[in-house]
């Protein structure tokens, strides 16, 4: 098996487009997170059922269409940060129950609509309309500095194909 080439460029390119945020690091993971304790962000490259389904829901709920699923992903996990004082214990920890039980129930769904309805569950819990909230406002605020951070990040992610897929 072949070494992955390029990650420290990537999670550096990326790292550096939070930075002004506040968020000390990024890195690429198998799904978009903040994590509180690091002030970190994991991303991803991959997009799959969650990011439509993800697109549909903030198209519905906040009438906003994302262009960029990587950018916007990025600007939620921005957005867990810049909320977290919003949320307090009780609530987060209400959210953190939720989502073991929403986690189980995922495993159980088997059509798109099953996981449609539990990923709506998800989307909806507190913690995570407060950050989409955030990202979506942010969005519409600034899109010439979303469409930097994409110019930046695009840049180090064609590179970390080009030297992994060729």
């Amino acid at each position: 098996m072949s070494k992955v080439k390029g990650i420290k460029k990537l999670n550096k390119a990326v790292s550096a487009q939070l930075k002004p945020f506040g968020i000390s690091k990024a890195k690429l993971g198998k799904e978009y997170s903040y994590i509180f304790s690091s002030e970190s962000v994991t991303f991803t490259i991959k997009e799959d059922l969650e990011d439509e389904l993800f697109k549909e829901f903030v198209l519905e709920r906040f009438n906003y269409s994302i262009d960029n699923s990587f950018i916007f992903g990025l600007l939620h996990e921005v957005g867990h940060h810049k909320t977290d004082d919003d949320i307090n214990m009780h609530v987060y920890n209400f959210c953190m129950k939720e989502k073991e039980l929403i986690d189980e129930e995922m495993q159980s769904a088997e059509t798109r609509e099953d996981i449609r309805r539990v990923e709506w569950k998800y989307f909806n819990l507190p913690d995570e309309i407060l950050a989409t909230a955030w990202a979506v406002n942010y969005a519409r605020k600034h899109p010439k500095k979303c469409q930097k951070m994409w110019r930046k990040c695009e840049k180090a992610l064609h590179e970390f194909y080009r030297k992994n897929l060729t």
